[in-house]
């Protein structure tokens, strides 16, 4: 049995440390209160909560304080979480424990399996097993595999899209091969008979699999018997459909990963479902111990229904199969009752009455969900409740209204919006005329046309009939999406605030105008180099940007070369060269001068090593140190020294080494991986992060999206992709919604990508204020792109209405109408604070009066 009070003791003196690295270093006041809060239900018998902290306020460093708490009491846990955030929670557990070598996340059903793979499997020639011995000491050197077995990893992730897994069967095609191993192979151990082994049935490459899923099959089944474990062994495997033979291997899957005391659902809203792979993940696959706890994480709980907060909920008590939610159905009512108040205060006149049904729901509201749920967010902060008193909302929300009068709105473009209104309201029953009003306005695509033929005119011949003058709007002039006035206008937008030395991070939800607004970023950032003498780093325009530098080049005041494309490229190759020319000349007078301080100092010597590798031409290891090493100096526009560079070489060094001064072979392994996020302006001004790109491209976009001095300067990102978990707040305060979203629960994540703990906003903040307040205070900046009198504005008017409501239940602002209007008289003054006094609030006990109101 785990030693819980053990547990809540670690949460305490991690709290009480004041002075400890777990204590001010590591752990603001609000999070501090938020463990006493957490020791005080552990030790009362309470073995769920739901830390709902708003975005940005620390949440999962407060789940890895309880994690380590549950390491130090001989306790595992298990991390459920989107795998794209792997990297991030590897980081935060090492902040608690420098030596954790906890695994990214466990995504699928063949990395379960490649977990009991063994260096001799392999078949075939020694070549062939050398390199399979290579695979597979790199994937436990990039921590991808255990080196002893799932179950004896003391901290396991695993992504929320592991039980997606399929198992094709004989009935649907090929049998599944070595995928449909584990469970006979289970079913006759614990039978106490084998399953023979014939290597004639499965294909090349499958033996190794086989082999593990073998040896798979025997850690199971040891674990069922040892432990008299629940089962359902029976069947014929090779003919049980996918989704009958996942539902039986998901349990045995769950076996093989071990036994946990703690188990953490971060992004805990997603995917509801009681069939979803989450639910699959909390139900079959975890294998809990007899007292175990659960810690939900989630920003937005409840996004567009009341019954969202019941799911959620349900999830974290265990009830994952969508049975036995009777005790929480009461609170429904409950829930539902304040929302209906909550929406009455803020369209109806405040008198007593209303005041008093308020006070009465929002009393069952918070007594009803105060057991499960704990939520801090700004008011809780001092920082932003002092902004908040003195100047209002930190954040500045600001329509980017798109309208026939902006530049770029054409009478072509006008057209075609004005097309895609009427044919909204005419009978028919295409669907793409139907989609026509919210495709035209958003730029994914013309009306009559799918996404992949966004760039395609429609058909004249569908053009004929009772609606042909208005299809006419889209088939007499082919669309240029480059020429989209809202894509024109987000460039603009976005323009002015790179001008002024300040990123931009943007969000859209369809692939083709956001790669259409990436592209024309970089080629108008390219022509305004090439006109003001400045260094672009490329010798040519690559193919796919053509048409985006025609574009770009049809605006005057980037004065584009007459000559076009070609001469673009002559100039293009031309100062690439002589940039070229003068970087290798840096290099070598650098190397020069390091090479003389290299005679009886090894650091010297490392980075004259670093220094060779680039003579003759720009080696990517320099370019990646030599901008790693600009970040740190006071006065990055200067010249390098030798006597300089080593200086901030050996400091770099040294932070790398930590503790491990001696280890040189490690710490040059930490080097190669420091570098590998430094890119610095070898990249593009402009960059994009969607589904397609790839993990690894993802954790080196952020890491140069955070630094102020390197590109890129904008950052498109897909919502479904770059909404959760991501910091991307260092050196950033400044949002972009290219596309309306229903969901308000998503765009408070969106912003939350910015409005983070030590975020460039607090910062700029502490300047200001160090600078004696003058001019304006600074805040983090939205800019949704709406086309006026479209179905794209009416599309941002109800996600408006919808945050309200969603910051009635999680913000306490129910009265957002009321700041900044004019005085009320002292009557309904004091309405105003009965309503502000009873607003519902989940923080710990401590911060509960730290509101501000």
């Amino acid at each position: 049995m785990m030693d819980w009070s053990k547990v809540a003791a670690t949460l305490e003196s991690h709290a009480r440390a004041a002075s400890d690295p777990l204590g001010e270093g590591l752990l603001d006041e609000g999070q501090r209160a938020t463990l006493v809060e957490l020791a005080r239900r552990i030790r009362s018998g309470q073995r769920a909560a739901l830390l709902a902290d708003e975005v940005g306020m620390g949440k999962t460093r407060i789940a890895v304080a309880l994690i380590e708490a549950v390491r130090r009491a001989g306790g595992r846990s298990a991390i459920v979480l989107p795998a794209g955030l792997g990297a991030q929670w590897q980081a935060e557990l090492r902040r608690f424990d420098p030596d954790d070598r906890t695994l990214l996340p466990l995504r699928s059903y063949e990395g379960f399996i490649n977990g009991f793979v063994e260096e001799n499997d392999a078949e075939g020639s020694d070549r062939r097993k050398r390199s399979h011995r290579e695979w597979l000491l790199d994937r436990r050197q990039q921590r991808e595999l255990p080196v002893q077995g799932w179950a004896a990893e003391p901290i396991l992730m695993i992504s929320h899209s592991f039980a997606t897994m399929r198992f094709p069967s004989r009935a649907e095609g090929p049998a599944g091969g070595w995928r449909r191993e584990l469970l006979p192979n289970v079913a006759r151990l614990v039978a106490g008979r084998r399953r023979n082994f014939m290597r004639d049935s499965f294909q090349q490459g499958e033996v190794g699999h086989v082999y593990a899923s073998r040896r798979a099959a025997r850690s199971i089944a040891t674990t069922i018997l040892q432990h008299d474990l629940p089962h359902d062994l029976a069947g014929d495997q090779k003919w049980l459909p996918s989704d009958e033979y996942r539902q039986k291997i998901l349990p045995l899957i769950g076996y093989g990963l071990g036994q946990f005391d703690l188990v953490v659902v971060d992004e805990a809203h997603k995917a509801r479902g009681t069939d979803s792979s989450l639910s699959r993940i909390l139900g079959p696959v975890s294998w809990e111990g007899p007292d175990p706890f659960r810690l939900g994480m989630t920003a937005t709980p409840v996004e567009l229904d009341s019954q969202q907060w019941i799911d959620t909920l349900g999830r974290i008590s265990g009830r994952d199969d969508g049975e036995d939610v009777a005790a929480l159905g009461e609170l429904l009512d409950w829930i539902n009752g304040y929302v209906g108040t909550a929406q009455r205060l803020q369209i109806e006149e405040l008198n007593d009455p209303l005041t008093s049904g308020f006070e009465a729901s929002a009393a069952r509201f918070r007594d009803g969900l105060r057991p499960y749920v704990l939520r801090r967010d700004k008011r809780h902060d001092p920082e932003f409740r002092a902004f908040q008193d003195c100047h209002g909302d930190y954040r500045n929300v600001r329509d980017l209204a798109v309208t026939p009068d902006s530049r770029g709105f054409t009478r072509d473009w006008l057209r075609r919006f004005c097309a895609a209104e009427a044919l909204s309201l005419l009978p028919q029953d295409d669907p793409h005329i139907k989609r026509a009003r919210l495709s035209v306005a958003q730029g994914y695509g013309f009306g009559m046309t799918t996404d992949d033929e966004a760039e395609t005119p429609a058909d004249a011949v569908e053009a004929q009939g009772p609606h042909s003058v208005w299809l006419d709007a889209f088939t007499r002039e082919p669309a240029d999406l480059y020429s989209h006035p809202a894509i024109l206008a987000a460039a603009r937008l976005i323009e002015d605030y790179a001008a002024k030395g300040e990123k931009v991070l943007v969000f859209g939800r369809f692939v083709k105008p956001m790669e259409t607004l990436t592209r024309l970023l970089d080629a108008r950032e390219m022509l305004r180099r090439l006109r003001d003498g400045q260094h672009w780093p490329a010798s040519a325009v690559r193919k796919e940007s053509i048409p985006a530098v025609r574009a770009a080049s049809r605006d005057p005041d980037l004065m584009a070369p007459e000559g076009g494309i070609d001469e673009v490229n002559l100039m293009l190759a031309e100062r690439y060269r002589e940039w070229s020319s003068a970087r290798s000349t840096e290099l070598a007078r650098l190397h020069r001068e390091i090479e003389a301080l290299a005679q009886d100092d090894a650091t010297a010597a490392l980075l004259v090593r670093f220094l060779q590798h680039g003579e003759g031409e720009l080696h990517g290891d320099i370019a990646a140190l030599l901008e790693a090493l600009d970040t740190r100096r006071p006065n990055p526009v200067t010249p390098w020294t030798g006597t300089e560079m080593l200086a901030m070489f050996r400091a770099l060094l040294s932070e790398l080494a930590g503790e491990d001064e001696d280890e040189s072979a490690e710490t040059l392994h930490r080097l190669t991986a420091h570098l590998a996020d430094y890119s610095g302006r070898e990249g593009n001004f402009a960059r994009m992060m969607s589904g397609s790109t790839a993990p690894q491209t993802r954790r080196l976009l952020q890491a140069a999206f955070n630094r102020p001095a390197s590109w890129p300067m904008v950052l498109l990102a897909q919502s479904r992709v770059g909404r959760e978990g991501l910091n991307l707040h260092e050196a950033c305060r400044t949002v972009v919604l290219l596309h309306a979203e229903w969901n308000p629960g998503i765009v408070e994540q969106q912003i939350g990508r910015v409005d983070r703990k030590n975020s460039r906003w607090l910062r700029d903040l502490r300047l200001w204020q160090q600078g004696g307040c003058a001019d304006d205070p600074p805040r983090i900046r939205i800019h949704p792109v709406v086309v006026s009198g479209t179905y794209d504005d009416h599309n941002w008017q109800v996600l408006k209405a919808r945050w309200l409501e969603l910051r009635a239940q999680l913000h306490g602002d129910v009265l957002p109408h009321v700041a900044g209007g004019p005085a009320p008289s002292p009557d309904k003054q004091a309405l105003i604070d009965r309503i502000q006094r009873a607003t519902p609030n989940f923080a710990p006990p401590g911060l509960e009066g730290k509101t501000g109101a």
